[in-house]
């Protein structure tokens, strides 16, 4: 009886080793199966222009400028040519709240999406900055490094 039951386990033993790589197999496929079904691509390529950027943005910064150390949250819209104005809600440590219209302006963009810009808040007011936006046109990163007393860094999204 201890045979028969000694031989039986070593045969259900065998039988799972003999079908462990066809197992480990099968599970490998479907998880990559499953991998390829939920990666998603990348979004649009190619040139980027003024016109892929038209729209509403919200732009978020953090940064010194005239009025000290600050934060910026401004949301604004872009015509075609890559210009156009909005609303900056600011909080520094010089200037304390602020609520002003701020305007925005692509000088240069290159077909991979870097480029220059400026935002503007008034007379002698304003930062010179160099941006990248994504490929898919959802966003860009930007920062001042151009003028001097006036360091900030941020990020924009279309809307």
């Amino acid at each position: 009886m201890k045979l028969r039951i000694a031989r039986s386990v070593r045969k259900i033993i065998n039988d799972r080793r003999s079908t462990a790589p066809v197992r480990i197999a099968f599970i490998t496929l479907a998880a990559l199966i499953s991998l390829i079904s939920v990666v998603q691509p990348g979004g649009a390529t190619g040139t980027i222009t003024r016109a892929d950027l038209s729209g509403p943005w919200a732009a978020t910064w953090i940064g010194n400028s005239g009025c000290g150390f600050g934060t910026n949250y401004f949301t604004f819209t872009l015509n075609t040519a890559g210009s156009g104005s909005g609303t900056d809600l600011g909080l520094s440590s010089g200037c304390g709240s602020t609520n002003s219209t701020f305007t925005f302006a692509i000088n240069s963009l290159n077909p991979n999406g870097s480029g220059t810009a400026t935002i503007g808040c008034g007379v002698g007011c304003g930062w010179s900055i160099n941006f990248q936006v994504a490929p898919d046109r959802s966003l860009f990163n930007f920062v001042d490094i151009t003028n001097g007393g006036n360091e900030l860094e941020g990020t924009a999204i279309h809307q």
